[in-house]
């Protein structure tokens, strides 16, 4: 008898080829058997007629160093709820209390976490000010020690390369950054929104893996031309390797920018949040799946979206990545609904627009435990 059997699912994991409709069984963790199961028996079954069922979300860039950093969030609270089996913080610590969340945190969640180590020593511990953006006060030393000790965690590291936060320093901070992470082995992600002279400046600088965050931002210089056409650096940066991620955000995104790279077909190449305390539950972000909701909403097709937050994510944080959804995998799993259902959007920008469908999750399982289920899915 198996633990648990997921019926009449529509089976999705791109990564594996599975596309079809079907049933997924779980025993002792781990996913033992897929296919047609009418046959076999659970302790415990879920009708998942007319949902799809997923590998376990990944959000590649959240707040989650809660009670060290005051505007993260409680990962499992957060994350559960919406699918998510996954979570990368996103630099929330730096090099000086980087352990206090290790040990504190992510040793103790359900929820898996990796993290992004900020290049400044004390990271993003508040909103209330900026970090230290002194690039002669970068603790190299004390980073590239911490990378090596916990290689399987520390997945990259974290800039924020604003004008209001680098000030005077303009991209010098840039600069030493990408010098550490050369020498750490690590890709950087660069906070990008309102950069400092052209967007074009920050792309030039970075290496192939490196990660333009909030691509979709519409403060300062962006990645559209006076036309509204995506900048031919921006293509280019592509090219050669660069990466560009979502993450969100409730300051970051801007749905008339989304909705003109999306028709120019240039998506992002990752899905990700910046969900925090000061947006988890609040317009514009509210959770991970009403962000993907709104994607869908803006002209990206549920399976584009979905690799972006399970294929994707997965593939830069495990260089062995062999997919989710087969025969001996730890059973990390969403049960998630397409439903038709009007719902209005308004960004920070002002930049209003209606969609008709929301992504609805109906349950979330970590590892074959059922850790989340809608009260009307039974």
């Amino acid at each position: 008898m198996q633990d648990l059997i997921i019926r009449n699912g529509h089976l999705l994991d791109l990564a594996v080829g599975l596309d079809q409709v079907g049933d997924i069984a779980v025993e002792n963790g781990r996913i033992s058997r897929i296919g047609s199961l009418e046959k076999e028996k659970a302790g415990q079954e879920i009708d998942a007629q007319g949902c799809y069922v997923t590998p376990g979300l990944i959000d590649y860039h959240a707040h989650v160093c809660y009670g060290i950093s005051d505007f993260s969030m409680p990962a499992d609270l957060a994350c559960l709820p919406s699918g998510v089996t996954g979570v990368v913080d996103g630099g929330s610590a730096g090099s000086s209390n980087f352990e206090a969340f290790y040990r504190h945190i992510i040793s103790d969640s359900v929820v898996d976490i990796k993290a992004f180590l900020h290049v400044s020593n004390v990271g993003q511990p508040t909103h209330d000010y900026p970090e230290e953006m002194n690039p002669d006060r970068f603790n190299k030393h004390r980073i590239l020690e911490l990378c090596h000790r916990y290689p399987d965690t520390i997945i990259g590291l974290k800039l924020r390369q604003s004008a209001e936060i680098a000030g005077k320093y303009g991209l010098d901070p840039l600069r030493k950054a990408l010098l550490i992470a050369e020498e750490a082995g690590l890709r950087l992600s660069v906070h990008s929104s309102n950069p400092p002279g052209e967007a074009t400046g920050i792309l030039e600088l970075l290496r192939p893996g490196d990660i333009f965050c909030h691509v979709f931002h519409q403060e300062g210089s962006t990645i559209l031309d006076d036309k509204g056409k995506i900048l031919p650096a921006v293509w280019k940066a592509r090219e050669r390797g660069v990466l560009f991620d979502m993450a969100h955000g409730s300051m970051q995104f801007s749905g008339l920018v989304a909705r003109r790279a999306i028709a120019e077909g240039f998506l992002p190449d990752i899905v990700s949040s910046d969900l925090s305390l000061l947006s988890l539950y609040r317009q514009p972000t509210h959770s991970f799946v009403y962000i993907l909701s709104e994607l869908l909403n803006l002209g990206m097709d549920f399976r584009q979206i979905i690799t972006r937050c399970t294929e994707t994510p997965g593939r830069l944080a495990n260089p062995d990545f062999t997919g989710f959804m087969h025969q001996g995998a730890p059973a990390d799993l969403a049960i998630l609904r397409v439903m038709n259902h009007e719902v209005r959007y308004k960004d920070r920008y002002d930049n209003e627009y209606m969609g008709n469908r929301l992504i609805k999750p109906e349950a979330t399982i970590k590892n074959g435990v059922v850790m989340f289920r809608q009260y009307d899915f039974l």
